[in-house]
């Protein structure tokens, strides 16, 4: 983005990173259905399409949003983002509550012991 994004622009990405985490919070909580990595992935690009915002941005706003709304702290988007595991920071919006949980848990330790 060349010029600084307007407050309409600011809303507009957090509008699109909450329908993503929509999304899957709505697949983990149906269970039943056939919502994969590669179907998100698909959203995402979509999303990013309508959007003057890249995607990496709108997934850490949905990345943060989802470590708020389970009480972790604040800056959870940067960790699984800048310390990229065994799992894309995208795909981490599929795992389930206690899996997001032990993700960020686990790096957490990982960055206290360097």
């Amino acid at each position: 983005m060349a010029t600084r994004p307007t407050r309409q622009q600011q809303q507009a990405c957090d509008h699109f990173a909450e329908a993503m985490g929509l999304i899957c919070e709505g697949a983990r909580l149906d269970g039943k259905g056939a919502f994969h990595a590669a179907d998100l992935a698909e959203v995402a690009g979509r999303l990013a399409k309508a959007s003057s915002f890249p995607l990496d941005t709108i997934v850490a706003r949905a990345i943060e949003r989802r470590g708020r709304s389970l009480g972790l702290r604040a800056g959870t988007a940067e960790l699984l983002t800048l310390l990229e595991g065994e799992i894309p920071p995208l795909e981490t919006l599929l795992l389930p509550d206690d899996g997001f949980r032990a993700l960020v848990e686990r790096l957490e330790q990982e960055l206290g012991e360097v």
